[in-house]
């Protein structure tokens, strides 16, 4: 039999469904003026920030949800978020990260990023970036309580929610087994992406090996159902040949993934805004599926976000029938 040609898959075939869906609820569910607001906040001058917020203007214009892009000085960060937890006009919130980048928190946590993104509401983290949503995540906790009681889906993290998406697209899940006997790799282990990427797959059911610029980790589930962080002597070169998925977010011009360790019929997702392989090399592979750019499936999940946390916060209940 022979082999299947490789070929380029254009993330916007998989976000238009998205787009379309969310489209619809707006307009059968707001007036125009009354649609969840998304305000996304500018405090550095990174040119691949500045086009996603363009990108993410452009998107929610489209569907009819409120957008506006805030600028600010990274000093003025901290409270800039404070006030808009307390704007009941705003619904959700994003920062453009990196910020401070590897600066230690003057405050708390690990990084002043991180600080910053536990200062962002529940009620209004449309990246799933919080410390509640990131232990929901790495607990495999699917659904929160309100402040009603009520049960509301957790939120997960744009790009790497954006990376299941386009991996449920392709059929790389099961319908029943989801990820279960798949292999994979993540490289990269920032926290804003390959670090919950791993988690996810693995809670899904599969063996995520984490590679970062001097470590390797391996991402399973554990007796609870959990992925959770195991310690693995497993060569890069040898993973890279046994997975069925290889996902790269290297924020670096220069770095390409080994070639040669790539099998016919992987799935190659590029998340980086640089590309991390050599694509016509890539594509002399048979049967592999390149994804260059995941970014228009990302701002899909920012707005779907966006619409769960107005559902499960912002929204009014229903007044009760009066009494006759």
């Amino acid at each position: 039999m022979a082999a299947k040609e490789s070929y380029i898959l254009d993330a916007n075939l998989v976000a238009k469904a998205y787009f379309d869906q969310i489209s619809k609820q707006v307009k059968s569910s707001f007036a125009t003026d009354k649609a969840p607001k998304l305000v996304g906040v500018l405090a550095n001058q990174d040119p691949f920030a500045k086009m996603y917020a363009k990108w993410t203007k452009k998107a929610c214009e489209k569907t009819g949800l409120r957008y506006e892009t805030i600028e600010c000085k990274r000093t003025e960060l901290e409270d800039k978020v404070y006030e808009l937890n307390d704007d009941d006009d705003v619904h959700g919130i994003m920062v453009y990260y990196p910020v401070f980048g590897t600066l230690p928190s003057f405050m708390a946590g690990v990084s002043m990023d991180s600080y910053i993104s536990n200062c962002v509401s529940i009620e209004k983290d449309v990246e799933g970036m919080c410390f509640t949503y990131i232990q929901a995540l790495y607990k495999n906790t699917r659904a929160l309580k309100n402040s009603t009681g009520e049960s509301v889906k957790s939120i997960l993290p744009c790009t790497p929610l954006a990376c299941v998406k386009i991996l449920e697209y392709l059929k790389v899940y099961d319908s029943k087994d989801r990820l279960q006997g798949k292999t994979i790799t993540v490289i990269n282990r920032s926290q804003i992406v390959g670090h919950p990427l791993a988690a996810m797959l693995a809670n899904d059911g599969a063996e995520v090996y984490s590679k970062d610029i001097d470590s390797m980790f391996l991402f399973k589930k554990d007796s609870k159902g959990r992925g959770r962080l195991f310690e693995t002597q497993a060569n890069f070169e040898d993973v890279l040949e046994r997975s069925q998925v290889v996902i790269s977010g290297v924020p670096a011009k220069g770095y390409k993934v080994p070639l040669k360790h790539i099998k016919p019929g992987t799935v190659f997702i590029n998340v980086s805004s640089h590309e991390n392989v050599d694509k016509e090399g890539l594509l002399k592979i048979p049967n592999v599926t390149y994804v260059p750019k995941v970014g228009k499936v990302t701002v899909a999940m920012l707005q779907r976000n966006l619409l769960r946390l107005y559902m499960g916060y912002a929204k009014k209940p229903a007044s009760a029938p009066a009494k006759q």
